[in-house]
């Protein structure tokens, strides 16, 4: 599995296809990246290359922080934690709005959270403004001791009559929250390692879209994971 910014060897790319330049040492991120998810419901070499940490950004901002909270059959206390940001570029001389990475590295603890419930993340800019609350609602009442999986939500802007494996699904996409879970021994459920969000603001081209295509348009959420095996063993 790729590092996040492990060192890639240069690559020619087009409009719209990222382009990967070499490791730079000075990138300090977890070093264990998120599983892949393969299947219709989640196309684009660019979301998986980001999560993977297989591109190099093309700057990174400190000053951002997230809130996580938890809720089932028991309410953990919501804690707040530095988010490192890394803003991308999609290519040279484009209009495309810049897409950014949210990294927050959980720690050796991690974040205990029921087995069954809603897991609340709220993202603030530097200015303590909100950026994008996430709510995922999960159910691993089915984990094994000593074992781990996870979960990603996209939230897709996209007309009401579709659905999420539309082939320009991944163009619709405007938000992704990728979250880890481990099980311990005594079967607790922890978020793990770290949390990875991608944010795309596209607020104008989605009112410009909205507006010449007539048909409405509206944010909706699709949480997945891995299926077959749903679980692995904790490393």
């Amino acid at each position: 599995r790729k590092a996040l910014f492990e060192a890639q060897s240069p690559e020619e790319s087009e409009c719209g296809s990222p382009k990967k330049k070499k490791q730079d040492p000075r990138r300090l991120l977890s070093t264990s990246a998120p599983a892949s998810i393969s299947g219709n419901n989640l196309l684009g070499n660019f979301e998986e290359s980001v999560l993977n940490g297989r591109l190099e950004p093309a700057s990174t901002v400190e000053g951002f922080t997230a809130e996580i909270g938890a809720s089932g059959s028991f309410h953990p206390k919501h804690l707040t934690f530095p988010v490192t940001v890394f803003f991308y570029t999609l290519c040279e001389n484009s209009n495309v709005a810049t897409p950014y990475l949210s990294h927050i590295n959980l720690g050796k603890k991690g974040y205990r959270v029921p087995d069954k419930g809603t897991i609340q993340l709220t993202l603030f800019n530097p200015l303590g403004t909100v950026v994008k609350m996430f709510v995922v609602m999960y159910d691993l009442s089915d984990m094994p001791p000593n074992s781990q999986t996870f979960l990603r939500q996209r939230t897709l802007y996209m007309p009401s009559d579709e659905s999420d494996s539309h082939e320009d699904a991944q163009k619709w996409l405007r938000y992704l929250i990728h979250l880890r879970l481990a099980s311990s021994k005594s079967g607790k459920i922890y978020l793990h390692t770290d949390v990875r969000m991608i944010i795309f603001r596209k607020s104008d081209l989605d009112t410009a879209a909205d507006h010449e295509s007539g048909k409405g348009f509206e944010l909706r959420s699709f949480t997945c994971g891995p299926e077959n095996p749903k679980f692995s063993p904790r490393k």
